[in-house]
């Protein structure tokens, strides 16, 4: 059976030697010139005018909503990642907030509100990967996909019904209003624009096509566990998104034909995402979706497995709890403590394995060493409880 990191290779290669023969590699080049920021869309009627307030209104509950991750630290460092994607001109018209929220998804409102989801940050590999979803989502925002999607809804519907909407959605879901289900076409136009911001920035624009195979790959990882049909290869009529497989076609032909070079800067990336990794990956496993979690942990640590990886593999099999599970998941732990780590959860997670594989008086000694690590930690009452009852 062919692994899944060789078919991801054969794509992107069938897919390149299928492209047109280029003219030019100069004239390539130009075609992926932007063109001049013109600054950000001004409401120009009334109804118009209305909907950009819903939409401020709804950003102003944004800022005090539990959802937003409050770090100046990431916020920072996402925003320098957006502007090395689409440049310093434009990004100052985008306002992001980064939402504890287990999806992949992003999302950019025609305001400049834009929503960045944890599920995301934690399935990027590197930094241009996030750039080329990040800048994929400013390309709906440049092209307005958002307004002309409201205009057509206008044709048969009231604006009261918009800010009824508006008021009363799930700040982490808002993504699933009508008006963020582009069609195919401005799918297709915001994923080529975004492949032409890549195409001039520091980040390579294979990077796009290669985000896009490896959602197929946890689809089907996810397929198999269930047992059902692997989906993404084709796009059916009544889909309102091009397919997964056929996304990284044309983003990895729009990549030769710009012909560019660029740094992934995935060290950098993996060094910024470190401290958050684990938190965000507890919120994966929360979906109880076993096989795409593994399959998300294992492509984020490749070749080289850190800490932090043999942690969150611990948590992975501790959560998921037969009997093989709580033994890989002691190992697991048992590695990471060994190789150095120093986050208290690789404690945690020992001494609950521990306790639920019936070695009492060793799970004690680990959950005593994580209290002392975490004095204030909010389980700390049950914890020791534990640790009492396996002293008896």
């Amino acid at each position: 059976m062919m692994g899944r990191a060789a078919f991801g290779a054969m794509l992107l290669a069938a897919t390149v030697l299928g492209a047109p023969a280029a003219s030019s590699a100069q004239e390539d080049r130009e075609n992926f010139l932007l063109p001049p920021w013109t600054g950000a869309y001004e409401p120009e009627n009334i109804d118009e005018r209305g909907f950009w307030r819903e939409w401020d209104e709804l950003e102003t509950r944004l800022k005090h909503s539990k959802y937003v991750v409050r770090d100046p630290a990431l916020q920072a460092y996402v925003e320098d990642v957006l502007c090395e994607a689409v440049g310093n001109d434009r990004c100052t018209a985008a306002r992001i907030y980064i939402l504890r929220e287990n999806s992949f998804n992003a999302w950019m409102a025609p305001n400049g509100t834009m929503g960045v989801h944890t599920g995301l940050l934690m399935r990027m590999r590197n930094e241009a990967e996030l750039a080329s979803v990040l800048g994929h989502e400013f390309g709906h925002f440049e092209k307005r996909h958002t307004l002309q999607g409201f205009k057509q809804q206008r044709r048969t519907s009231d604006i009261v019904m918009w800010a009824a909407i508006l008021a009363g959605i799930d700040l982490t879901n808002i993504y699933t209003l009508t008006i963020f289900e582009y069609g195919r076409e401005q799918e297709r136009e915001a994923d080529l624009v975004g492949a032409r911001y890549l195409a001039v920035s520091p980040y390579p624009s294979r990077a796009a096509a290669e985000v896009w195979i490896r959602l197929i790959d946890e689809d089907d990882a996810r397929a198999e566990e269930r047992k059902r049909r692997k989906r993404n290869r084709h796009t059916r009529w009544l889909d309102s998104h091009p397919a997964p497989l056929e996304r990284a076609g044309y983003l990895a032909r729009a990549a030769e034909a710009a012909a560019d070079e660029g740094d992934y800067r995935a060290d950098r990336y993996s060094e910024v995402m470190e401290p958050y990794l684990l938190g965000f990956y507890e919120d994966q496993l929360q979906r109880n979706d076993f096989a795409a979690s593994k399959f998300i942990l294992e492509q984020l640590a490749g070749e080289y497995w850190r800490p932090i990886h043999w942690v969150m593999q611990g948590e992975l099999h501790r959560k998921r709890g037969t009997p093989r599970d709580l033994v890989t998941a002691e190992e697991s732990y048992r590695r990471a403590i060994n190789e150095g780590t120093q986050r208290p959860e690789a404690w945690r997670g020992l001494g609950l394995a521990l306790m639920r594989s019936g070695d009492r008086e060793s799970g004690a000694e680990a959950l005593t060493t994580y209290l002392e690590k975490v004095p204030d930690a909010p389980d700390t009452a049950m914890l020791e409880m534990m640790v009492r009852g396996a002293q008896k």
